[in-house]
């Protein structure tokens, strides 16, 4: 089974924005406490994010704190699909999760990825118990063994991997 987000301490990925600025994501420690699970930190946010893995299943809290919800899964297969559910500024908010294919190949800045894994997010959001589609849609690109090498977004943001550094 391929492995899509590796988490090892010391591992860090490097991106670049759609208007050039660059952040990095780093897997800064891993919680003896509660197995698998590894703190992880952005550059530009500045906070501590949890990630865990249970089974084939990566949770992380990085939609709202303490709150973990399913991202990815290595197990996946088109056409699955599941909910992220949780609370932004006071707004109940879903983001349906639906992979639209796998063993893709993309080129991410002159190198090419295979069997890539290919996941749409729609981002809902929930309105006198009604659930409300935003119209916005971000697509998450997971190369196995190296973790997400390309997003893009509605409105024409983008990240895209520069470097990953895998212990």
């Amino acid at each position: 089974m391929a492995v899509y987000y590796p988490l090892a301490v010391g591992n860090a990925w490097k991106y670049r924005q759609a208007d050039g600025s660059e952040f990095t994501n780093r897997v800064t420690a891993e919680d003896r406490s509660v197995p698998g699970r590894f703190t992880m930190v952005n550059s530009v946010l500045g906070t501590d994010q949890y990630m865990r893995k249970e089974g084939s299943s990566y949770l992380t809290d990085s939609f709202e704190k303490g709150n973990f919800q399913v991202l990815l899964r290595d197990d996946l297969s088109a056409g699955d699909t599941w909910d992220v559910r949780f609370t932004a500024n006071t707004i109940e908010s879903i983001v349906t999760m639906t992979v639209k294919e796998k063993g893709k190949s993309v080129e991410v800045n002159g190198r090419k990825y295979d069997d890539v894994l290919f996941v749409e997010a729609e981002s809902k959001m929930v309105f006198n118990g009604n659930v409300m589609p935003l119209n916005f849609f971000t697509q998450y690109y997971y190369a196995p063994g190296t973790g997400l090498v390309l997003s893009t977004a509605t409105g024409g943001t983008s990240i895209s991997l520069i470097s990953a550094e895998l212990v």
